[in-house]
């Protein structure tokens, strides 16, 4: 992997209608956070283990970006769409 990709692929990207808004509410862009998920994760982190950033917006609001064992999903959500969409799905 070139360290252009980062550690890591976040494969396809989805983000979730509720951190769309939390976004939008901060006036902050989704790829600066997921910038951070994919370069700034811990250096520990197992390539068969899925991998969580949680991240405060300004705003307060919780952020979390979930990126697949399998480095072919990532999810950007927030606590609200969790609770609504369960646990994140596999693409």
């Amino acid at each position: 992997m070139s360290s252009s990709e980062g550690k890591f692929s976040l494969g396809a990207i989805e983000i979730l209608p509720g951190a769309q808004q939390a976004l939008r509410d901060a006036g902050q862009p989704a790829a600066a956070y997921l910038y951070r998920h994919q370069y700034e994760s811990p250096d520990e982190q197992a390539e068969a283990e899925s991998v969580t950033s949680l991240f405060h917006l300004p705003t307060g609001a919780l952020l979390v970006i979930i990126t697949d064992e399998a480095r072919v999903h990532t999810v950007v959500m927030t606590a609200d769409d969790a609770k609504s969409q369960g646990a994140p799905h596999d693409a």
